[in-house]
């Protein structure tokens, strides 16, 4: 039974003179993604919880889906959303409130699915890689959302977030956080919705990170290989 009232409450974390249409449409957006189509529990058992504890280490990418809400019919593939594990059971992520800290049973009781991700340790200077991006990630704490994927760091998104904290501690991601629309299809959808030419959660999956945990219930279309 669907329940609009379920998660929603007024978004006001918004830039300096934020035009208010602009404010509306975030808010509306915020709502109709917020939606829960039915109530039950998520689908991230205590035994996914037990491996990803063990797993978890500091400056890996965490990757959600929420199959509850309306986002995921929005936002394509496996994922939807994107986080950076800090340590210490603690996260840091974009919302619609902007960027902010989140616990690790948080994620637990709002995501149905979990892929994490690791900066393959053959990379040269990993170590302060991780702490840079780790820093930079606390540096964008409070900014408001991107709710139109945009260019730019005033206001961010989920993936933006990760892809810049990684290229600003030096690592090369060889991810675009907005690509250029290039076929006639894609003008079109641009017009729609920009967030169809924004970095996308499972495109990390294409970069030069290690799978390092896949939650059980999750099944990836692209043959991955789960480094130990």
């Amino acid at each position: 039974m669907i329940n609009p009232f379920k998660k929603t409450h007024w978004i006001t974390n918004f830039p300096k003179h934020y035009p208010f249409y602009k404010k509306v449409f975030a808010n509306s957006i915020y709502f109709l993604t917020g939606i829960i189509v039915h109530a039950r529990k998520n689908l991230l058992t205590h035994k996914d919880l037990i491996k990803v504890r063990v797993k978890l280490r500091k400056g890996d990418i965490v990757l959600l889906g929420n199959l509850r809400e309306t986002s995921s019919f929005f936002i394509k593939g496996a994922v939807t959303h994107s986080a950076l594990y800090l340590g210490n059971k603690e996260l840091i992520h974009a919302v619609g409130d902007g960027v902010q800290y989140v616990s690790l049973h948080h994620i637990f009781t709002e995501y149905d699915t979990m892929v994490v991700l690791r900066l393959p340790h053959q990379i040269k200077g990993r170590s302060n890689i991780i702490r840079d991006a780790i820093k930079y990630a606390k540096t964008q704490l409070g900014k408001p959302y991107d709710f139109e994927f945009s260019k730019g760091i005033d206001k961010i998104f989920c993936t933006e977030l990760i892809n810049e904290s990684f290229k600003h501690a030096g690592h090369n991601t060889h991810l675009r956080v907005v690509s250029r629309a290039k076929s006639f299809e894609e003008k079109i959808m641009k017009f729609i919705s920009t967030a169809s030419l924004a970095l996308r959660p499972e495109q990390f999956l294409e970069s030069n990170f290690d799978v390092i945990f896949i939650s059980h219930n999750l099944k990836l279309k692209r043959k991955v290989v789960l480094r130990l």
